[in-house]
């Protein structure tokens, strides 16, 4: 099967985030051709003060990221997925636990009787100050949002189909707002959330991934593209 044969697949993270995806995808399909159109950028910004804390938590690279670049000290920190607990231990961090989203990271955190700490974006799918009494949260990011490039919009209103992984219910929804005239377009969602948030967008087909992160994205994506 040639590159042009098979969907292609537009990745819509930011730039870093989806190159680190699209070589997740090609070591498994190295036939697989991707479009890189990022339809949010990461801006860091620093906090007037940073709370103190005993324990971080960190739910993406990013967090990690921000927080060093703001002065933050490190310190133990619970940790979603092997990429953010990766950047927290070079950023000399003591990794407690690695979850696989903030849901199952919540009753670790209930648990905790130290002060905790979670240095975020300025949109975040889960509120984690509702689970532990003592944590706060400070943004040390944001994630404006981008318009997709000349290059996706053409590539969306071709014959060829477009296979599009959504990371997130907020980046669905930017998606599902520019594809209105997508001719042959199929997604792949992180979650439910993500799927309902999207829910206007001219979709063929859809799956959502069986687990919220990069593994369970990377398998449904491959999956799909032999559906399709």
């Amino acid at each position: 099967m040639t590159k042009t044969s098979l969907p292609l697949i537009l990745l819509t993270r930011p730039r870093a985030a989806a190159e680190r995806f699209a070589a997740t995808l090609q070591a498994a399909r190295p036939e697989i051709e991707v479009l890189i159109s990022p339809i949010m950028e990461i801006s860091y910004s620093k906090p007037a003060t940073l709370p103190v804390a005993d324990v971080l938590v960190f739910t993406s690279v990013h967090g990690v990221a921000g927080y060093m670049a703001a002065g933050g000290v490190a310190a133990e920190a619970y940790c979603v997925g092997p990429a953010t607990a990766e950047a927290a231990r070079v950023a000399g961090c003591s990794v407690i636990a690695v979850e696989k989203d903030a849901t199952t990271l919540g009753p670790l955190l209930a648990g905790e009787t130290r002060r905790v700490l979670h240095p975020r974006g300025a949109h975040v799918a889960a509120d984690l100050t509702q689970v532990a009494s003592d944590l706060e949260s400070v943004v040390v990011y944001d994630q404006p949002l981008v318009g997709l490039s000349d290059i996706a919009k053409v590539a969306l209103g071709t014959e060829r189909h477009v296979i599009v992984p959504l990371f997130s219910p907020r980046s669905a929804a930017a998606f599902a707002g520019e594809a209105e005239g997508a001719k042959a377009l199929s997604a792949v969602f992180i979650s439910a959330a993500a799927q309902a948030a999207a829910r206007d967008m001219p979709c063929e087909a859809s799956l959502v991934a069986l687990t919220p992160d990069a593994a369970g994205m990377t398998e449904a994506t491959l999956r799909l593209i032999d559906r399709v």
